[in-house]
């Protein structure tokens, strides 16, 4: 063989491994790049998934019992202070056999046809001196679609 045909098989030969670590190369990053996107696209559904619920929530109430002492009366607010209005509203004290609201009041007020958001709605309680420090109370309402709720709350002194 003449030194020209050895040049030319050195330079083919090195010619087939630098196309082979090129060939190699590109599938790891074909591989990378596949890995990637499949991350991508998890993300993509779960920013999908934030949203909408985000979305859900600005239609949801949110509701808020507390047992406030305001000079020498106490009473319970029911506050709304979600983004979406509560229609049919009920309120109860669950296992309170003293209970300190008045049962005329609580006959007027509930159920309360709509509560809007940042609304609040106060009831008159008759505290003394055997009553309870802690309450459960029951609050009941329906969505615009008609889908019904409960929520338990613990007000306190």
């Amino acid at each position: 063989m003449s030194k020209f045909e050895i040049l030319s098989l050195l330079i083919s030969t090195l010619a087939a491994v630098i196309s082979c670590v090129s060939l190699v190369r590109t599938r790891k990053l074909a591989k990378e790049q596949i890995e990637l996107e499949k991350v991508t696209a998890e993300l993509s559904r779960l920013q999908i998934e934030s949203i909408a619920e985000e979305k859900s929530n600005k239609t949801k109430p949110k509701f808020n019992v507390t047992l406030t002492k305001l000079g020498k009366s106490y009473n319970f607010y029911i506050s709304n202070t979600g983004q979406g209005s509560a229609y049919n509203v009920d309120f109860d004290l669950i296992d309170c056999s003293d209970t300190p609201l008045s049962t005329r009041e609580l006959q007027d007020m509930f159920p309360h046809q709509e509560m809007k958001p940042n609304s609040r709605i106060k009831l008159m309680a008759a505290i003394h001196m055997n009553s309870p420090r802690k309450y459960q109370a029951k609050l009941t309402w329906e969505n615009e679609g008609g889908e019904k709720y409960e929520e338990i709350f613990w007000p306190t002194m």
